[in-house]
């Protein structure tokens, strides 16, 4: 029996408790964000959200430097969240981490499978899952020695993450599942994220930590972008760049199904250390800086000081964009959409330098993009019942909570790709 197989079974035996609470938590550089939400048949109930601003020295550039401070932090957090709703704590709640960084890899990959002589014949649970097998394990080894070539690294010590179907079709008609449908060409669009087993592990031990139940670890660029996008929606193309406190991620949808993600360690952390520098600001009274430019509350002539002081930063910071963009495979043409999320996303040179950047020049767009926050109320399938997510930097929590339920509901079409034993 593979692992696919092993993990499809224990799969089956999960049910749908729609009383259940879920935890999503986006352990940031800058902020820990969490999330307490149910999962019903028809997506996610969020009924509680805390932030709290992680101490400086606790992580740089999306890793952890200070698992302790971490652990704090993230206590803190959760403790809040069921404060909020006036309940004792859960011990052991399920829990899904999102993960981002340049040592993370991110695969996308167009797959088909012909089944000429049996087209007429209908899809049985059997054969769905030995097409999907087959899928899995290809993208699998494929993946883990792409991430080992990159770091230099043995294959053995990457980890797989996770692996999707992000969209099928038979014959070219698109199906959210196999089983009974007949055809004789099947195609599939496919996502698979890989990790060091040093960066899982060193979640592993936070999960310990903080005595929760791990579900799953997702990247969280490819989480975002298909929170954005319906499992049938084959129109729907567009960037999504989520710019937080030490990286940036971009993820890159077409058509609906094929999803690519790019991250480096550049974020809102930079600008703040910039101006800290520039000021001669401690990092706590600039980040309160940034943020008061940010929301147009500065004297003018303070603001002009602080957009000319980031002039460059946010030029540098836009090319290492374009570069990410640049290592997207395969693509004939760039959408004409940009989405912004993330706290960085509400800083507004960030907005004016895309809308004025040369493109066309770089990059294959048919025409100059346009770009736009966006926030959680454009999720698929999410229902914010406290009525306080409303920002950009709402989005990448909120996508966690999404991919969770993903698992839970679709559950053949989405693998977790190792075990956390507690």
């Amino acid at each position: 029996m593979s692992i696919f197989q092993k993990i499809l079974h224990k799969n089956k035996k999960q049910d749908l408790n729609k009383d259940e609470l879920y935890l999503a938590l986006d352990i940031g550089t800058e902020v820990v964000k969490g999330l307490l939400f149910k999962i019903s048949d028809i997506g996610v109930e969020i009924i509680s959200t805390s932030y709290l601003r992680q101490p400086l020295k606790a992580m740089q550039a999306g890793r952890v430097l200070d698992t302790d401070l971490v652990v704090k932090t993230s206590n803190q957090v959760i403790d809040a969240l069921f404060k909020n709703i006036n309940m004792v704590r859960k011990p052991n709640i399920t829990t899904i981490f999102g993960i981002a960084g340049e040592l993370i890899n991110g695969i996308s990959v167009s797959a088909n499978i012909n089944r000429l002589q049996r087209a007429d014949a209908i899809i049985d649970e059997n054969e769905e899952e030995n097409i999907l097998n087959t899928l899995f394990e290809q993208i699998v080894g494929q993946g883990k020695q792409e991430l080992a070539d990159t770091l230099g690294i043995p294959k053995e010590q990457v980890l797989v993450l996770n692996v999707s179907v992000n969209g099928m079709y038979v014959d070219g008609r698109p199906v959210v599942s196999l089983k009974g449908q007949s055809g004789a060409r099947i195609s599939a669009f496919l996502y698979a994220s890989f990790a060091p087993v040093s960066i899982v592990q060193t979640l592993s031990n936070i999960v310990k930590e903080l005595r929760v139940k791990l579900a799953g670890i997702v990247v969280q660029p490819y989480a975002v972008a298909r929170s954005f996008v319906s499992r049938v929606d084959s129109d729907f193309s567009g960037i999504f760049i989520d710019i937080g406190g030490g990286t940036t991620d971009v993820a890159l949808v077409l058509e609906g199904f094929n999803i690519q993600t790019q991250m480096f360690a550049f974020g809102g952390r930079a600008f703040t250390q910039r101006l800290a520098n520039k000021f001669n600001l401690s990092y706590e009274m600039a980040e309160q800086r940034k943020i008061k430019y940010s929301a147009g509350a500065l004297p003018a002539d303070l603001a002009r000081q602080v957009r000319e002081v980031l002039r460059e930063d946010v030029k540098l910071w836009l090319d290492t964009v374009k570069v990410a963009l640049q290592k997207m495979e395969g693509v004939q043409k760039f959408p004409s959409m940009i989405y912004l999320c993330g706290g960085g996303a509400m800083l507004p040179d960030i907005q004016d330098t895309i809308m004025t950047y040369p493109w066309a020049k770089f990059l294959p767009f048919e025409k100059h993009p346009k770009v736009a926050l966006t926030t959680p109320q454009k999720q698929d399938k999410v229902y914010d019942k406290t009525g306080k997510l409303v920002y950009p930097y709402d989005v990448t929590p909120v996508a966690l909570a999404r991919y969770l339920y993903d698992i839970i509901t679709n559950k053949k079409y989405n693998y977790v790709g190792f075990e956390y034993e507690s």
